[in-house]
């Protein structure tokens, strides 16, 4: 039986290292995590509150697209534990961030007003604050660790 599935109460992870970010909580196990989803929202860097059942949503969203793209790329999966659990396998971590822009807002807008292009992508000059984008950007970045800011992969280096 996995070290895992001897774990039955929330005490038994006592001691286990538990990792704690800003949405999710990790528990090493030894030769596996257990990663529980949050309902907490992040943004710039802080917590800023909670949206009931978003941890649920963000572990569906993930395990379908896992699911999806099993074929193409290997990844850690091992089980749904809960609607906000799941049980992986220890992996290398690619810390990158995708980040899918529908409109000029929030980081990019910054960029956009000090004339800096946003992840490698030139826009056209007069653009408004939250002005719809005629089709979505990709705008990879790198993930930091906690406390430190993510900052933008540009085309070539991606």
């Amino acid at each position: 039986m996995s070290t895992f599935h001897q774990l039955t109460t929330e005490d038994s992870f006592l001691d286990y290292k538990i990792i704690k970010g800003k949405v999710r909580e990790i528990v090493d196990i030894g030769d596996t995590l257990v990663i529980t989803t949050s309902d907490r929202i992040s943004a710039f860097d802080r917590i800023l509150s909670t949206i009931p059942y978003k941890g649920e949503v963000l572990n569906r969203l993930s395990l379908y697209w896992f699911d999806k793209t099993k074929d193409i790329i290997k990844n850690h999966i091992i089980s749904q534990v809960s609607p906000r659990t799941i049980h992986v396998n220890k992996c290398e971590v690619l810390p990158v961030e995708v980040i899918v822009r529908g409109y000029l807002t929030g980081s990019a807008w910054r960029d956009y007003q000090k004339g800096l292009d946003i992840s490698g992508i030139v826009l056209p000059t007069g653009m408004k604050m939250d002005q719809k984008f005629d089709k979505p950007l990709l705008t990879p970045s790198t993930k930091a660790e906690q406390g430190d800011h993510d900052m933008p992969i540009s085309g070539e280096k991606s």
